[in-house]
C-alpha cells in the first residue's frame, strides 16, 4: 500500500471518529467521508484491516514542577489516549500511534507554555519587587495554570473518551491501579494567576510537520 494510500484511509477514520463534535458537525464529516470513501473506492473492510493497533510509548522523564504529572490524564482523554505514570514515575501513553504522536506532542507544547508563562510571572513580580525566590510561589502558579488547563481539556474532551481509554485497556491487556495525589499548601494569589495565564491555552491538532500550540 502507498503511503498516499495510508494517509487516506487514516483520515477517513478521523472523519468517522468525531463523535466529540456537535451534530451538525458530525454529520458534515460523516457526508465527507462517505464522499471520500466512493472517490478513493474505500471499503469499510479495507478501513478496518488497516486500523492501528494499539501500543505503548514511554515519554521523557524531565518533568519540573511536575506540570506534565499534572496535565497527562486530560491530555490522553483530549487525544484519545490513555495516559499513565509507570513503577519509576515516568507517564506513559496508551493508544493508535497517531493519537500518541499527538499525545505526547501536545504534553511537550504545554509544559513549555507553563514554563514561558511562570519565567513571565516572575518576572512580573520581580518589577514590581515582589518576588521571592521560594519554591512555593513558582508551584502556586503552576498548580493554577494547569488546574485551568485541565478544566479546558475536559470541556473539549470526546463524549467517548471513558469508552475509548476502556477498549485501549482491554486490547493491551493492561493491568492498572489508582494513585491518590497528596494536597499541597499554595500561595492563593500566585494560584489565580497561574489560572489567568491558563485562560489563553488553545488546542490544536499538528498539521504535517508545520502544526504548532496556538496562544490568543
Amino acid at each position: 500500500m502507498s503511503e498516499a494510500r495510508k494517509k487516506m484511509l487514516d483520515k477517513v477514520r478521523a472523519m468517522l471518529n468525531n463523535s466529540g463534535r456537535t451534530e451538525e458537525e458530525m454529520m458534515a464529516f460523516l457526508a465527507k467521508a462517505r464522499e471520500l470513501m466512493a472517490t478513493y473506492e474505500i471499503s469499510e473492510s479495507e478501513l478496518k484491516e488497516q486500523a492501528e493497533k494499539a501500543q505503548i510509548y514511554r515519554t521523557a522523564p524531565s518533568d519540573p514542577y511536575e506540570i506534565k504529572k499534572n496535565l497527562c490524564v486530560n491530555v490522553g482523554r483530549f487525544t484519545s489516549t490513555k495516559a499513565f505514570r509507570d513503577r519509576e514515575e515516568v507517564i506513559n501513553f496508551a493508544g493508535k500511534p497517531s493519537d500518541i504522536i499527538f499525545a505526547t506532542w501536545l504534553l511537550d507544547t504545554l509544559q513549555r507554555f507553563v514554563m514561558r508563562a511562570l519565567r513571565q510571572h516572575q518576572k512580573d513580580l520581580i518589577s514590581k519587587g515582589k518576588f521571592h525566590s521560594n519554591n512555593l510561589t513558582s508551584a502556586s502558579f503552576v498548580a493554577g495554570c494547569t488546574h485551568r488547563i485541565n478544566e479546558k481539556l475536559k470541556e473539549l474532551a470526546p463524549v467517548n473518551w471513558a469508552t475509548t481509554q476502556e477498549l485501549i485497556v482491554k486490547e493491551l491487556n493492561m493491568s492498572l491501579t489508582k494513585s491518590r495525589a497528596g494536597r499541597k499548601n499554595i500561595s492563593e494569589k500566585d494560584a489565580a494567576a497561574g489560572i489567568k495565564a491558563g485562560n489563553s491555552a488553545r488546542f490544536d491538532r499538528p498539521v504535517e510537520a508545520g502544526g504548532r500550540f496556538y496562544l490568543k
